[in-house]
């Protein structure tokens, strides 16, 4: 499937880098992913939809709980990355899973049409994230579930602290913001879900201290790397702070004594009223 899509203004880019880190990341999250989607009673035979499913996404855990009979929609709107998701549908053989080239605030699905809808750390990355809640309720039919998986960085640290951190954090958060990208939607979309128009809302806060080994250890080092020419392009840092505090920041996450907790993660679902 594919139709035309708005200008692809990821906040991260589509370097190597990137997309490789986000092949890596499905596999770290699918345990959290496996308990959140267990609270659902999905069933055979049901029709889900993941927005913003990127190269993976959850697209193996909906097409293993909706079976053969059971329809899955991934919905990427970088070429690149969609191209990565066909490989990944085809050599894992998920005939139930088809995916089309969209906007996640317009995907042009038909409305009402989906038991499940789900959008894991999609609205940390895009602006006006409320657009996107807006279309995920709309493609919800009567009843049906809608789910988010989402990042908030309000907690985020390290023990012992370190002014590296401290200082890469507030320029990533000066670069999300001059993209129009909210670090704290997280805590943000429970209302959010409310004001759309869902019922039934529950919220379940997950947090883990990464130890050596995990390379969630690494986010905040990782997300930069993928967006340093922009950060020095802007003036955000120069390329000389950026190396010091950088190579600083590494020799840090690599102390296995360091206390790493880079982000709260929130699960938040709610019903389309009947």
């Amino acid at each position: 499937m594919s139709r035309s899509t708005s200008n692809d203004v990821y906040l991260l880019g589509h370097s190597t880098n990137e997309e490789e880190r986000l092949r890596r990341m499905p596999g770290e999250l699918a345990p959290d992913s496996n308990r959140f989607l267990d609270r659902f009673g999905i069933q055979p035979g049901y029709r889900a939809v993941d927005i913003g499913c990127g190269p993976h996404g959850i697209l193996d855990l909906l097409s293993e709980r909706v079976g053969p009979s059971g329809k899955v929609v991934g919905v990427e709107q970088s070429e690149s990355t969609i191209e990565l998701a066909r490989q990944y549908i085809t050599a894992h053989e998920l005939r139930n899973v088809e995916l089309l080239h969209g906007d996640a605030k317009a995907t042009g699905l038909p409305r009402a049409s989906f038991d499940v809808v789900h959008a894991r750390l999609v609205l940390v990355n895009v602006p006006e994230p409320r657009q996107v809640v807006k279309e995920m309720v709309a493609l919800a039919r009567p009843g049906g579930l809608v789910a988010s998986h989402e990042v908030d960085w309000g907690a985020s640290f390290c023990d012992p602290p370190s002014p590296a951190w401290d200082r890469l954090l507030v320029v990533f958060e000066a670069y999300a913001r001059s993209n129009g990208i909210d670090l704290f939607v997280g805590r943000k979309t429970h209302q959010m879900f409310r004001d759309a128009g869902l019922i039934s809302v529950e919220v379940t806060p997950v947090v883990h201290a990464y130890p050596l080994g995990n390379s969630q250890r690494n986010i905040l080092f990782d997300l930069l790397e993928s967006v340093r020419d922009r950060l020095v392009m802007r003036g955000l840092l120069s390329d000389i702070e950026y190396k010091e505090k950088l190579s600083e920041l590494s020799r840090h996450l690599a102390d296995a004594g360091t206390l790493v907790i880079p982000n709260l993660h929130f699960q938040v679902w709610g019903r389309k009223p009947e």
